[in-house]
């Protein structure tokens, strides 16, 4: 019986100190600068201070994934880019974050 008490005191306790946390993602969309070539990949503005704002804030960045877009269609005619080509860039970088509630 000592034992079962125990166990059920140990578990209790280590779900009451496990940390509760909440996520947040911001999402930062790719700026298309004007360059007569079809391939130009996407900038994107993240600044040092934000990324520093919300670490001040007790935000911690867990992740980073990117999101995709088609550029161009590939048809093989003249209208169109032909041959073997890339046709996808990065669209979105989002950052995941979490802290403590």
């Amino acid at each position: 019986m000592k034992k079962l008490i125990l166990f059920a005191f140990t578990g209790l306790l280590f779900f009451a100190c496990t940390p509760k946390w909440e996520y947040k993602t911001i999402s930062v969309k790719g700026v298309e600068e004007e360059v007569s070539s079809k391939f130009q990949s996407n900038k994107f503005n993240i600044t040092d201070e934000a990324l520093n704002s919300w670490g001040a804030d007790g935000w911690e960045l867990v992740g980073v994934y990117e999101k995709t877009e088609t550029v161009h269609p590939n048809f093989g005619n003249g209208e169109y880019v032909t041959g073997l080509q890339p046709n996808v860039r990065t669209s979105e970088v989002d950052f995941v974050f979490k802290r403590k509630k």
